[in-house]
């Protein structure tokens, strides 16, 4: 079962939301503020915060920057937002702060649950928006650095030989972790010693080979009996890292390198990616009629007008019964919210009242 914290201000739609999720089978625990969902989320790590868009008291996408900076939160959960606010600046705001999605106000219940589902498994949802994230600095990838060439790894390996990395102090935890496992360990040298013999193995382990000294692999169908014993498809024992050599080698048994794999998936790609495009370029419009002007009937401006005050009329009320504490009934307040939302929608559809003049003017 999972984790939702349903993080809301208004008591109403918070209690209505979350025995909607309950009933779905979620692990329901509620927030009334910002602050509480954040401790709450840090302590429990659930798979989802579910928190409404638009607070008097705090802002959502400043409390999920908050949370998306403790790595673990990062690592295991997931921020979803409720806003009536779907412009691209917003989104673009919420993706930068780590939002996973924001689902845009009226409240479809289905697509909540379903999309809240796909969170839990950790399936991949859309960003709010694609920005780059603080550590992608952007640039390019080498197409010529394969996975099968090992001297990609080369300064990255040096990295981790020198001095810093490998000191006494690292010794010590060995020899402790190896105490620990039963093994017995004979006191021959003191860590520093033993610290350096380490460093110089590794280095030399890691050290830049000069291709030319390489043998060149056999061809296939080519067999070195001798050498069977001591090599790996080609790969001697000795084979320093960094040489390259792996990178040209088929494996046993017929498989063939991580370069030819990707050749063959972007073959593949490139294949079903033909076909659709074949299928689209091969698309005709649809056909279209231009009705004749017989067919066409006006609209009485003062239609227009009346309708547009009757809205503002309803728009009005269905706001001053929305305030905090006008109406006590949960389902009532909620319907009350969607239909100011929807005849406001309505209201920024219609023309201007001086829009609508110059049409009767027109006439």
């Amino acid at each position: 079962m999972a984790k939702v914290i349903v993080a809301d201000e208004n008591e109403g739609r918070r209690t209505l939301l979350a025995n909607t999720l309950e009933r779905e089978g979620f692990d329901i625990t509620r927030a009334g503020t910002l602050r509480q969902a954040e401790g709450t989320a840090l302590a429990t790590m659930p798979e989802i915060v579910l928190m409404d868009g638009e607070w008097n008291s705090g802002d959502a996408i400043d409390a999920a920057q908050r949370l998306m900076s403790d790595p673990e939160f990062a690592f295991k959960c997931r921020i979803v937002v409720l806003a009536r606010n779907s412009s691209q600046e917003y989104l673009v705001s919420a993706a930068k702060a780590g939002i996973s999605e924001v689902i845009a106000k009226p409240i479809d219940m289905k697509v909540l649950i379903e999309q809240l589902n796909k969170h839990a498994r950790k399936q991949f949802v859309p960003p709010p928006a694609d920005v780059d994230g603080p550590s992608s600095g952007g640039g390019s990838f080498d197409v010529s650095m394969l996975m099968g060439d090992s001297t990609w790894a080369l300064p990255m390996l040096k990295g981790l030989v020198g001095p810093e990395k490998i000191n006494p102090g690292f010794i010590d935890e060995i020899l402790v972790q190896m105490d620990e496992e039963g093994i017995e360990v004979q006191e021959m040298f003191d860590p520093s010693t033993m610290a350096a013999m380490l460093r110089i193995a590794l280095n030399n382990l890691v050290q830049d080979v000069d291709p030319n000294q390489v043998p060149p692999p056999p061809s296939d169908g080519e067999t070195d009996d001798s050498n069977s014993a001591h090599s790996f498809d080609g790969i001697s024992k000795s084979e320093k890292l960094g040489s390259g050599k792996a990178g040209s080698t088929k494996l046993k048994g017929g498989m063939t390198t991580m370069e030819d794999i990707l050749e063959q998936q972007a073959a593949a790609i490139q294949s079903d990616v033909e076909s659709v495009m074949d299928g689209v370029l091969d698309e005709k419009p649809e056909l279209i009629a231009l009705h004749p002007d017989e067919d066409l009937f006006g609209v009485d401006p003062e239609v227009l007008k009346l309708t547009r005050l009757t809205s503002e009329l309803v728009y009005d009320l269905m706001w001053n019964l929305g305030r905090p504490g006008t109406v006590d009934d949960v389902t009532l307040i909620t319907q009350i919210e969607d239909i100011t939302e929807m005849v406001g929608d309505v209201l920024s559809s219609f023309p201007t009242v001086d829009a609508i003049d110059g049409i009767d003017e027109e006439e």
